[in-house]
């Protein structure tokens, strides 16, 4: 707990009367910037879905679509890329849309994998059988660098922190995991790394390989469970840190009703700093132990309605706008502690746990609102500092190349009155970007901050 404290005491934090902020070495690229907005979809990316993440704004999209057992499912057979002709079509379209595809691996053949103690696509490979998923994967990445699909992303598998004795056979978790190993499988996973990922370097030198994305389910072990905690040490401590790019993890609170700040609170990371912040600040400890750094991406998340809940059968409003809600929060607070990249899941609706940006036919809901306004006025910025609107408001500020933007929002159910210098003042949207008009008092504007986020544009 001292470490978290000193972690928020050293952000860097402006006093809202004066506006006077402390600034970040911060460098803006006139001519490049990558975005950190992203989504996945279940459907084919294709027609009035790709029109809608184009409307979004998005410029990244992660496809849980190369199956290894489907595209070889004899060992030492040739590789059937017709099975992926939808998804071949999925990555064109992607291309022509400006979009950047991160694929997911997974599904390995049951010949190629452990099979303990049950066949199933979904567990690790067997040490044996590297050699034939790194010939596999040179082979992928061979075809999928091409101008043609433009694929230089690739993740190897997902959540792979997950023991298959606890999911079903062929699950869409990475299943890697050892509840019986003190690394929870860990270890093995990295010595898999150390022989793939040259294959990927050599097939395509700009490749970047992604962790396949932590469920880390809590940063401490449980009775009987384990440690999947300690996944990623696992793999550093057989040194194959130097074979991946960028570390991946997902965060998935549920609702459980009322106005609440879903990612903070109530959830196993919440001494940690929450779902988002804390999972970063815990896979960063883990890294600095080795002497490890490697960029974070939140590359699954979404605030999910569990079907148990009375609320999420169907859903009600209040659900759909604390989506939303969690949506700016999370992202903001995550831009402010560096994670650099978001992948929402799912685009298409109505989603695992009802987590669509989009409805059954494609219509947005508030999430998909909330997002497009938050790209809106976080295109182009770098995070800048916290700043201090009182106790009960939470805000950060994003510099813009003119202006600079801050998004704010009460940290609890009650309204606070908060104050800019109207010399400073550009304007001001709510969450979902309607304008908002401010009270002059003296020579001051006064806005009302409510528990949903609100945007002001300041002059720099």
């Amino acid at each position: 707990m001292l470490l978290i404290v000193a972690a928020l005491a050293s952000l860097p934090v402006s006093s809202a009367d004066d506006l006077t902020v402390v600034r970040l070495p911060i460098i803006l690229h006139q001519h490049y910037w990558e975005s950190p907005f992203g989504t996945e979809s279940n459907s084919p990316l294709t027609g009035t879905l790709l029109q809608r993440a184009g409307e979004l704004g998005v410029t990244w999209a992660r496809f849980n679509r190369l199956n290894w057992r489907k595209v070889q499912p004899t060992e030492g057979g040739s590789y059937d890329w017709s099975v992926l002709s939808s998804f071949e079509e999925e990555l064109r379209a992607a291309r022509q849309a400006g979009i950047t595809p991160i694929v997911l691996v997974q599904h390995s053949p049951t010949w190629a994998t452990i099979n303990d103690p049950f066949e199933t696509d979904c567990g690790a490979i067997r040490t044996d059988k590297f050699g034939a998923f790194a010939a596999f994967m040179q082979a992928a990445v061979l075809r999928y660098s091409q101008p043609e699909f433009n694929v230089h992303y690739w993740e190897l598998f997902n959540e792979p922190d997950v023991d298959p004795t606890l999911v079903p056979p062929n699950s869409v978790f990475g299943c890697w995991g050892d509840i019986d190993d003190p690394y929870y499988g860990g270890q093995h996973y990295g010595e898999m790394l150390k022989v793939v990922t040259p294959a990927i370097k050599a097939a395509d030198p700009g490749a970047r390989v992604m962790f396949g994305g932590l469920l880390l389910a809590h940063p401490v072990p449980r009775p009987d469970e384990g440690h999947p905690e300690l996944f990623l040490e696992g793999a550093l401590s057989v040194g194959a840190a130097p074979y991946f790019d960028i570390l991946a993890y997902h965060a998935y609170p549920s609702y459980v009703g009322g106005e609440f700040d879903y990612d903070l609170f109530n959830n196993p990371w919440q001494g940690w700093g929450g779902w988002t912040v804390g999972k970063a600040r815990f896979l960063r400890q883990s890294m600095a132990k080795y002497g490890v750094d490697r960029p974070l991406f939140l590359n699954e998340t979404a605030l999910g309605c569990h079907e148990a809940y009375y609320a999420c059968n169907p859903p009600d409003q209040n659900f759909f706008e604390a989506q939303a809600d969690y949506l700016v929060r999370t992202f903001s607070r995550a831009r402010s502690e560096g994670v650099t990249g978001f992948i929402w899941y799912t685009l298409d609706g109505p989603g695992w746990r009802n987590t669509g940006l989009l409805d059954g036919s494609y219509n947005p809901r508030p999430s998909y609102r909330a997002y497009q306004h938050l790209i809106a006025r976080q295109n182009y910025s770098r995070f800048e500092a916290r700043v201090d609107y009182g106790s009960d408001v939470e805000a950060y500020s994003f510099l813009l190349s003119q202006s600079r933007v801050h998004v704010l929002w009460s940290t609890d159910a009650a309204p606070d009155l908060i104050t800019v210098p109207q010399a400073q003042f550009l304007a001001a949207y709510d969450r979902d970007g309607a304008p908002l008009t401010p009270t002059p008092v003296g020579s001051d504007y006064q806005f009302t901050v409510g528990f949903s986020p609100i945007y002001l544009e300041l002059r720099r």
